[in-house]
């Protein structure tokens, strides 16, 4: 059987997480990726290892300024995973806030 005829598709719809993060060489012994509830409206970023709610406006604050805390501390550590992670929670932190109306000017790397 050719890597072109493997079924990745129902691969993953049939395995559990725990069978994903185990044979994955990205996720394996790394902390659990960011999720977003939607329904909820909750939050969790993986970067600062918290959950939050989207619709608190303090909450939101609080966790872009730690995240930004992380990415800057990442790199200054030259631990440029943990940074690329904590980037894209800033980013997709950003985004989510701007679909709800309100926009946050902070970026990064100030």
């Amino acid at each position: 059987m050719s890597n072109n005829e493997f079924d990745w598709d129902k691969y993953f719809a049939e395995s559990n997480w725990n069978g994903i993060r185990e044979n994955s060489p990205f996720l394996n012994m790394q902390s659990l990726p960011s999720l977003v509830n939607q329904k909820a409206g909750l939050v969790y970023l993986s970067s600062i290892d918290s959950c939050f709610s989207m619709l608190d406006a303090g909450s939101s604050d609080n966790a872009i300024s730690c995240v930004k805390s992380v990415f800057q501390s990442a790199l200054e550590s030259n631990n440029y995973y943990k940074a690329a992670i904590a980037s894209s929670d800033f980013y997709t932190m950003k985004n989510m806030l701007s679909d709800i109306g309100i926009h946050n000017t902070d970026i990064i790397d100030d």
